[in-house]
């Protein structure tokens, strides 16, 4: 009956996460008690409710709880708003950033008339044509219209 037990409480520790959990004890032919929460098919089961809510606490720690848990309310809401400012400034920088990029890109294209990239594959000098620099013209103004709002 022990080796019962201890498989009792082994099942009743690792399924802590559920309010209330069916299982079913039945004995086998050598007469062996087992449990599980999955009913067996050929044997008859006795069906087990068991309850794994936490207990009810005393009244002094139900008392002191509310102050505590107003402070930890208060703690966790500043600091999301802290989280949310932060990266909301993260955010600004980021676009900041890429604004001026696409101006920059904006500008360095409308000027010069005669374009060249240099391969990464091949390393040799690849020159733009116009179709090529108002592509990459657009795309920047396309960056400039969303980053610089």
């Amino acid at each position: 009956m022990t080796k019962a037990a201890t498989l009792l409480i082994a099942l009743l520790i690792s399924n802590m996460a559920f309010a209330k959990q069916k299982y079913y004890k039945w004995t086998d032919e050598n007469g062996s008690i087992h449990y599980s929460t999955e009913k067996p098919e050929n044997n008859q089961t006795d069906e087990l409710d068991i309850s794994t809510r936490q207990p009810v606490l005393s009244e002094t720690s139900e008392k002191a709880e509310p102050e505590n848990s107003q402070e930890t309310e208060e703690k966790s809401y500043l600091e999301q708003r802290r989280e949310k400012k932060q990266k909301a400034q993260q955010q600004a920088n980021k676009n900041r950033e890429r604004c001026l990029d696409a101006k920059h890109a904006v500008t360095k294209y409308q000027q010069q008339v005669r374009m060249s990239r240099i391969d990464r594959e091949t390393g040799e000098t690849i020159y733009l044509d116009d179709f090529k620099r108002e592509q990459i013209i657009q795309r920047a103004q396309q960056a400039v219209t969303k980053y610089c709002n």
